[in-house]
């Protein structure tokens, strides 16, 4: 091959300089299937360690569901890592032929395990980066499904030659490239007998249309998409770089794990620009970008009434108030206290709570929500602390009605995103204190009161 080798490196260096994909002494982990792409991906890397000063490994994901042929995959890149003097990580998946009666679900779960792993090595191993083999064929493809799906920018400027960890050297470069580079090499690789089978859209898209539209409309498809890709993608940039002012401006973290962003402030901005903030926000919560359709959900919730929701994933909502769009994780309360003692303290992850008996001349009833007091000799023992449950009831100040705690926290607009996590002092006599919120009449001191407990509820403060 010779001088076509030399053209083939160059070109995968160049772009990995210029796309700034790794520098000088990387730990990189190779995702290695054991076919064409992966292999070629190996040996680049392989040429390039000694003038990076590369560390780098293997890692192999067997999901056993071509049995022996699965194995027999393993096998060869388990002699493949040896003969190349690499260190080799397995995982066996151990996933179900049943999961190929919806191919959507399966590639996406295959998907997810495999860059899991990738992850773990990284933060067990102490690697830089996951480096796998997407080439410039496979790009026009995601580009092409992508636009059948009616994606927007995120999904047409194709795959990204880095995102967190992961890195794709050989996008550059053409299917077709790397097989000349295998036989020129003689290298050999593993031919995965899935690749033929029309169960799955990209072998539709790789095996049939695209042949056909060579064929029929356009000999060169995958390099018009790919050219198209390209200019979506630093247009994206650009538009990228305009929204990054207003997000910086209207987007506020209001917690760990939360950001809330106002209808008017949204309001003011060009509707692209609308979508990146939207989508700049969604995006810190997962590994992978949302789909157009979601980010557009959540932007219509700034023309919804409060209460209206879009879950994001199961730990993940948007939620509309009134005054603007509160887009956060949703993070399992922990337990609290089943008896709380009078006069100690108690320090949870979210707050501080205490109590401490004082005399009449010590109350204050200031306005400072946090502090309450209440008449001791009113409430029945054992007094606890928990969460908010479906279904609490408390008579406010002045009444001798009860009132749901969820009316209450509607009252004292309290976001969604909150009102799980407001802890409630109760006793056998049912809820004492929504804390930092409202005492129930039945325990409020008076002039008879003579033992008198002063409660405290000290928020910790949020990143």
């Amino acid at each position: 091959m010779g001088n076509n080798k030399a053209l083939f490196l160059s070109a995968i260096e160049s772009f990995i300089v210029s796309e700034k994909l790794f520098g000088v002494n990387a730990k990189i982990i190779v995702a290695v299937s054991g076919g064409i792409d992966s292999i070629i991906l190996t040996e680049t890397l392989l040429s390039l360690r000694e003038k990076f000063k590369l560390g780098l490994a293997i890692a192999h994901v067997n999901y056993g569901l071509r049995g022996e042929e699965s194995d027999n995959d393993e096998a060869f890149v388990r002699d493949y890592a040896q003969n190349n003097g690499l260190y080799i990580h397995v995982k066996r998946a151990g996933m179900d032929n049943s999961m190929l009666t919806d191919t959507g679900s399966f590639q996406e779960r295959a998907r997810a395990v495999r860059y899991a792993f990738l992850k773990d090595l990284l933060g067990a191993y102490g690697y830089d980066y996951a480096a796998t083999g997407h080439n410039a064929n496979d790009n026009a493809e995601t580009v092409f499904l992508n636009f059948l799906r009616g994606s927007g920018p995120e999904g047409l400027k194709g795959i990204p030659p880095k995102r967190g960890f992961i890195i794709r050297p050989l996008l550059s470069v053409t299917r077709k490239e790397i097989e000349s580079f295998a036989r020129a090499e003689n290298l050999s690789y593993r031919e995965d007998s899935s690749n033929l089978s029309d169960k799955y859209a990209r072998n539709v898209v790789r095996n049939e249309i695209f042949p056909l539209i060579q064929a029929k409309l356009r000999k060169n498809i995958r390099d018009s998409i790919n050219r198209s890709s390209g200019i979506i993608r630093s247009v994206d940039a650009y538009v990228q770089e305009q929204a990054q002012e207003q997000i910086n401006r209207i987007v506020h973290k209001t917690g760990t794990d939360e950001y809330f962003i106002t209808k008017d402030d949204l309001h003011t901005l060009h509707p692209v620009i609308a979508d990146y903030v939207i989508r700049d926000v969604i995006n810190r919560f997962f590994d992978t970008p949302v789909s157009y359709q979601i980010t557009q959900r959540v932007k219509r919730l700034a023309e919804a009434p409060s209460g209206t929701s879009v879950i994001l994933s199961p730990g993940h909502r948007a939620d509309s108030e009134s005054a603007g769009i509160r887009i956060y994780k949703r993070n399992e309360p922990e337990e609290l206290a089943d008896s709380i003692a009078l006069e100690k303290e108690y320090c949870f992850h979210d707050f501080t709570f205490k109590s401490m008996f004082v005399s009449p001349d010590e109350v204050s009833f200031d306005t400072d929500k946090n502090i309450e007091y209440i008449d001791a000799d009113k409430i029945k023992k054992p007094l606890s602390l928990r969460y908010w449950k479906h279904g609490d009831r408390i008579r406010p100040l002045g009444m001798d009605s009860e009132k749901k705690l969820s009316d209450i926290f509607i009252d004292a607009k309290v976001p969604r995103a909150h009102k799980e996590r407001i802890p409630i002092l109760v006793s056998p006599d049912g809820v004492i204190w929504i804390c930092g919120i409202q005492i129930d009449n039945r325990f409020k001191v008076t002039k008879a009161s003579k033992n008198i407990l002063k409660l405290e509820y000290i928020p910790h403060a949020t990143e």
